[in-house]
């Protein structure tokens, strides 16, 4: 089936005009189609969903369609516009899902593309980091009173810090690609930090900071920015909404806004913490969202940032090492790539440890 054939089957109205696929994303496959419809122009997202990542889609998209019901609801208290600051879900034109499943058995989703907007993977604006922080924040706040045992567990164990240690144990005795050895310098930096990273995860387990509804992948690229005012809109890519920590999202934000390049860069020497970004998030975050952390959650923040940096560094390194299997690689190496540029950050992370405590603390006081 075309495109086009996928887009039929949604309640989507118009004329079909054009499809781009997008290079955005390493998991998903993307497109952004264009319809007219009554002399004027309709955007629309469609993706196919990896079932290779996402074992049951079903499951996956009731998740989203619970979530955005519940944050629209939300949205509209706060007086903001629903076609801007929520994403809005299709659904198909017969059975009325969320997804489309093909002859071949894959799953086909369709979203409104926010009109005027734009994605940044790496911006030195800090009022729009500033304003991404916010949007993560407004995120969380809307999601307030969710019952978290509604969610389905998309990836289980996605952030549990601990199993992805155990599972780079796993790779590295099988080394199937006999690329183990090649890496010894970034097993012994993985290795030498495992029990500072895994300690967010104890925290959890023992049930000593809360299990919120938390995005878990909270990435510059994945909040939608107005293109004429820099304001943060809607937060993008609900696939990983899912029980978690709070700092687990703080810590994803830090980790890919505040570097200084794309994860991926193969030059580590352009890797550095940027204080000054980590800055403009933590205020505009801390602003949303501080008078609902407990004391010890607040502690945790700059934790999560360090725990995810390494927990991303351990991932892209297992999959380096088992072949290239999980994330996207347009080059041989890539992850390894990655895997360095997060070493590099974490790095500096503990460098400036001191520093980000007391920006951290100037936006919770």
């Amino acid at each position: 089936m075309t495109i086009q054939d996928i887009c039929a089957s949604f309640e989507i109205g118009g004329k079909y005009v054009t499809c781009k696929e997008l290079s955005t994303g390493i998991i998903n496959s993307t497109y952004h189609v264009q319809y007219v419809r009554d002399g004027e122009e309709k955007n629309y997202i469609v993706q196919r969903i990896n079932k290779s990542v996402f074992k049951n889609p079903t499951k996956l998209m009731e998740n989203i369609v619970n979530v955005t019901d519940y944050v629209r609801e939300n949205i509209k208290k706060k007086n903001l516009s629903t076609k801007r600051f929520v994403l809005r879900v299709f659904l198909t034109k017969d059975k009325k899902k969320p997804y489309f499943k093909d002859e071949k058995g894959e799953y086909w989703r369709v979203y409104r593309y926010i009109s005027n907007s734009i994605t940044y993977d790496v911006c030195d604006d800090v009022k729009v980091i500033e304003s991404a922080g916010e949007a993560f924040g407004r995120f969380q706040n809307c999601l307030d009173g969710f019952d978290t045992k509604k969610l389905y567990v998309s990836i289980p164990n996605f952030h549990n810090t601990p199993v992805r240690y155990k599972k780079l144990r796993k790779i590295v005795k099988k080394d199937p690609y006999k690329r183990a050895k090649q890496v010894q310098k970034e097993l012994d930096f993985v290795f030498k930090h495992e029990e500072m990273a895994c300690q967010l995860q104890k925290l959890l387990d023992e049930g000593l900071i809360p299990l919120r509804v938390t995005h878990n992948d909270t990435k510059l690229n994945n909040v939608a920015i107005d293109k004429a005012t820099g304001q943060a809109l809607s937060v993008l890519d609900l696939d990983t909404v899912m029980p978690g920590a709070m700092a687990h999202d703080f810590g994803d934000s830090i980790r890919t806004v505040a570097n200084t390049c794309l994860e991926d860069d193969p030059n580590t020497d352009n890797v550095h913490l940027d204080l000054n970004k980590y800055r403009a998030f933590c205020k505009g975050f801390l602003g949303e969202v501080k008078g609902n952390l407990t004391d010890l959650e607040k502690k945790t923040l700059n934790l999560g940032a360090f725990t995810i940096t390494i927990e991303l560094a351990v991932r892209f390194l297992t999959d380096y090492i088992q072949g290239d299997t999980y994330f996207k690689t347009k080059y041989p190496g890539q992850n390894l790539d990655r895997t360095r540029n997060q070493l590099k950050l974490a790095s500096e992370m503990l460098e400036k440890k001191d520093q980000m405590d007391a920006i951290l603390k100037e936006y919770i006081n």
